[in-house]
C-alpha cells in the first residue's frame, strides 16, 4: 500500500526583497503577499515576482519568457462545475506541440462518462494574458469558446454532428467579478532561473447553462450549481507532481470556495491554500495531505500547519485517468469527487462549519 503524506514547515519568508511584496512583517500582513501589480518576469527572463496574492495582480508576458525554456511553456485555462447529480470539466491548452480541448461529463448517478477531445496546432489557439480575456478554440470538429464580461463568465463548446449520438455541446454561464478574490501563486522550479509557475484559482462561482450528451441534456440546477477556474501560465521542467484540492457551494448561507494543494516546487513565500468566504480570501498556511493512493474511495484529510482547517473529502466517484498525446506527454491522474466537510477559522478567529460543499482532489504526475 502506497500511503501519501505531505507535511512541510512554511519556510520563514524574512527579509524578501521582491517588487509589490510586503517585506516588513511589522506592518501587518504577511511578508510574502504581493499587493500590487507587478512583473512575473525580469527583462532577461528570470522570475522577478515569487509569492501570493488575492487576484491576478503579478502581470504575464509570455515574450520574456527565456528561449531555453520556451519549449517547455505551457498555458491553459480549466473549468470544473459541479452540480449535485454531474460533473463538468473543460480543459483548453496549448503545450506548445499542439493546442487542445477535453469537454468532459461525469455522471454520478450511472458512473458514466462523457468526454470529446478537439486537437489543432498551437496557431488555433491564442490566450489572453490574464483571467480576464476571451479565447476561441476552433477545429474541423468542433469549437470553444471563452469570454468574460464584468460580472459573468461565458463558456460555449460545440463538437460533432447535430443530432448525432456522439454530439456534445455546452453553454454555460458562470458569475465572476474583477472584484472578487482569488488565490494567485508564483511558484519556481529549482532546475532553472527561468522555469516558473503562475496560477489563479477561482473557486467560487456560482453557475447555470446545461451540457448536451447526445440526445441528453444535462441542465445545471440554479443554486446548486459551483464552477471552479484554474488559470495557469509556466515554463515547465520535464517532468512535475502535483496536488490539488478544489470545492465551491453554499453552507450556512454564504458561499465558500477552497483551494488546496501545491505543484511540488518552490512556493515558501505563500501557497495556493486559501478558502474564499462571500468573495473574501481567508489565507490558510500549507494544506497536509492524509489519503491512499491504494484505497482511492477511503476518506481525504485535509489539516494545515497553522490549524486553520480540518476538512474531511468524502469520495463518491473516482476519476482517475492515464492520458497520452505521445511520446513524451503522458499524465497519471488519481482524482475522486465527493463532498467535503468539517471547520476553517476565518481571519477573525471565528469558525465556520463547511457541510456538504462538492469538489474533487487530485494528485497528478506528469511528464511533458
Amino acid at each position: 500500500m502506497i500511503q501519501m503524506r505531505r507535511s512541510f514547515v512554511l519556510a520563514l519568508a524574512v527579509g524578501l526583497a521582491l517588487t509589490g511584496c510586503k517585506t516588513d512583517g511589522s506592518a501587518g500582513g504577511d511578508p510574502g503577499e504581493i499587493t500590487e501589480e507587478t512583473p512575473l518576469l525580469h527583462a532577461d527572463g528570470s522570475v522577478a515576482a515569487h509569492g501570493w496574492a488575492r487576484g491576478p495582480l503579478v502581470q504575464y508576458d509570455r515574450s520574456l519568457v527565456q528561449e531555453e525554456h520556451v519549449d517547455g511553456l505551457r498555458e491553459w485555462e480549466y473549468y470544473a462545475v459541479f452540480a449535485p447529480d454531474f460533473a463538468i470539466g473543460l480543459t483548453l491548452s496549448d503545450l506548445g506541440l499542439l493546442s487542445f480541448a477535453i469537454l468532459t461529463l461525469e455522471d454520478y448517478v450511472t458512473g458514466d462518462i462523457h468526454s470529446v477531445n478537439l486537437f489543432a496546432d498551437t496557431s488555433a489557439l491564442d490566450f489572453p494574458l490574464t483571467p480576464f480575456g476571451n479565447t476561441r478554440f476552433e477545429t474541423t470538429t468542433g469549437s470553444v469558446e471563452y469570454r468574460f464580461e464584468e460580472g459573468l463568465r461565458s463558456i460555449t463548446v460545440l463538437s460533432g454532428q447535430e443530432g448525432a449520438d456522439d454530439r456534445m455541446e455546452a453553454h454555460l454561464e458562470l458569475s465572476d467579478s474583477r472584484a472578487t478574490e482569488s488565490i494567485a501563486v508564483v511558484h519556481q522550479f529549482d532546475e532553472e532561473p527561468g522555469q516558473f509557475f503562475y496560477e489563479n484559482k477561482r473557486v467560487s462561482m456560482p453557475a447555470t447553462g446545461s451540457v448536451r450528451v447526445g440526445k441528453n441534456v444535462y441542465e445545471l440546477p440554479e443554486g446548486r450549481s459551483f464552477g471552479v477556474l484554474d488559470w495557469g501560465r509556466g515554463a515547465w521542467p520535464h517532468d512535475v507532481r502535483w496536488e490539488w484540492g478544489h470545492f465551491a457551494g453554499m453552507t450556512d448561507g454564504h458561499m465558500v470556495g477552497i483551494n488546496l494543494g501545491t505543484v511540488f516546487a518552490d512556493d515558501s513565500p505563500g501557497t495556493a491554500d486559501a478558502v474564499i468566504i462571500d468573495g473574501v480570501l481567508h489565507k490558510i498556511s500549507r494544506s497536509e495531505w492524509d489519503y491512499d493512493l491504494d484505497d482511492l474511495m477511503a476518506p481525504w484529510r485535509f489539516t494545515s500547519t497553522d490549524e486553520r482547517i480540518d476538512l474531511t473529502l468524502t469520495p463518491d466517484f473516482d476519476d482517475s485517468t492515464t492520458l497520452s498525446l505521445g511520446p513524451p506527454l503522458t499524465l497519471t491522474r488519481w482524482k475522486v469527487h465527493g463532498e467535503i466537510r468539517g471547520t476553517v477559522q476565518l481571519d477573525d478567529g471565528s469558525q465556520l462549519q463547511v457541510e456538504g460543499i462538492r469538489g474533487a482532489a487530485e494528485y497528478v504526475e506528469i511528464i511533458w
